[in-house]
C-alpha cells in the first residue's frame, strides 16, 4: 500500500530543506527529489515550480491552528497580554528560523526569483495586518484604547524582527526570548491602556487639580 500523500509531502519538504540549506538556492530539483527517494514529475504533482518547493521548505508553520487563528480568537475572552505574548513568541520562533535559512541561502549569492502574484501580500504585511487586526477588533470590544493600531502593530512585529536579526547577524540578545516578548508586549500594551484605566487616570488628574 502506498504511503500517505501528507507524508509523502512531508519526505519531500525535509529533502528540500536539507538540499537547499547545503547547496543554496540554485540546487537543482533532480537531486532534491534523488533525495526524497521520488521522481521529479512527483515534486511537481506537489509544487508548482522550484521557487514554490523552497518557499514551502523554507516555511515553519505545521497543520495545527496558527498564531494568527488564537490570536484572532482571543478577542474579548483573553487576557490581551498573554495573548498578545503569546503571538509574539510564536512569531519570534518563526523569525529565529527563517532568517538563518535565507541568509545562508544567499550567502552563495544566488537570487531568489520574486514569487509574488498580483494582489499578493508580502508575509510580513501579511503578519502585521493580522495584528492591526487584533487590535482593532480588542479596541471595538472596549478593551484596549489605541490611537494608531496600525503603528502599534508595525512597532510590535519590528521589535520581534530586530531582535531575530541581531541574534543572527550578531549573536546579541538583550534578554532570553520569552522575557524579551513578555517585556514587548508588556510595554505596547500600558502605553495603550484599557478605557478603564484611561478613565480612572483622568479622574485622579482631574481630583489633583481640583485640590490644588
Amino acid at each position: 500500500m502506498s504511503r500517505p500523500v501528507s507524508i509523502r509531502k512531508e519526505v519531500m519538504l525535509d529533502a528540500a530543506r536539507r538540499v537547499f540549506m547545503r547547496d543554496g538556492y540554485k540546487a537543482s530539483t533532480t537531486l532534491i527529489a534523488r533525495e526524497a527517494g521520488v521522481s521529479e514529475g512527483s515534486l511537481f504533482k506537489h509544487f508548482k515550480n522550484k521557487c514554490g518547493l523552497f518557499l514551502a521548505a523554507m516555511d515553519t508553520s505545521t497543520g495545527e491552528d496558527t498564531w494568527e487563528d488564537r490570536l484572532l480568537a482571543s478577542v474579548g475572552k483573553d487576557n490581551p497580554h498573554a495573548a498578545l505574548e503569546s503571538a509574539g513568541i510564536h512569531i519570534l520562533e518563526q523569525l529565529r528560523l527563517i532568517l538563518p535559512r535565507l541568509m545562508m541561502v544567499t550567502s552563495s549569492g544566488v537570487t531568489i526569483p520574486k514569487h509574488d502574484h498580483p494582489g499578493e501580500r508580502p508575509p510580513p504585511l501579511l503578519k502585521m495586518e493580522v495584528i492591526c487586526r487584533y487590535f482593532k477588533a480588542e479596541i471595538k470590544a472596549g478593551r484596549l484604547v489605541m490611537a494608531s493600531p496600525q503603528i502599534q502593530a508595525h512597532t510590535f512585529l519590528g521589535a520581534l524582527s530586530h531582535y531575530a536579526w541581531c541574534e543572527t547577524l550578531f549573536g546579541y540578545r538583550p534578554a532570553p526570548p520569552g522575557t524579551y516578548v513578555k517585556t514587548l508586549a508588556e510595554t505596547i500594551l500600558t502605553a495603550a491602556g484599557s478605557p478603564t484605566n484611561r478613565t480612572m487616570a483622568g479622574t485622579k488628574r482631574t481630583s489633583s487639580l481640583a485640590k490644588k
